[in-house]
């Protein structure tokens, strides 16, 4: 039986929409952090390996290591533009489209935790 491609996007993504990842940072966020909740509700712990939110998946970069001493203009468009910092032309696996599936204010929240998240590992 032959796939569609557009089935198998659809599997690959579904992958990005939840955050079961356990938690073994030594400094994970407060619960009650608003960035930690978008981030959650956004399912990047599916994919990125981030120790304040206690993710450890390999999917995508660990931000640590992707999003360490940049700013958050650039934390920003790497969310809401992933294609558009990609080394070597090609395209991200990141889905787009984040920038309409959050308010300004959640996407404000991610920023700052990611940024502060960044600067403290």
């Amino acid at each position: 039986m032959k796939v569609a491609p557009a089935l198998l996007a659809v599997v690959a993504l579904a992958g990005c929409g939840g955050d079961d990842q356990k938690r073994t940072s030594t400094q994970p966020a407060a619960k009650g952090d608003p960035g930690l909740k978008v981030w959650a509700a956004q399912g990047c712990g599916s994919c990125h390996t981030f120790a304040p939110a206690g993710a450890t998946a390999t999917i995508g970069p660990n931000l640590a290591n992707s999003l360490g001493g940049k700013s958050r203009d650039y934390i920003r468009e790497s969310i809401v533009a992933p294609n558009a910092k990609v080394y070597g032309g090609g395209t991200s696996i990141m889905p787009e489209g984040y920038a309409k599936r959050m308010s300004k204010a959640e996407l404000d929240a991610l920023v700052e935790f990611i940024a502060k998240g960044v600067r403290a590992q």
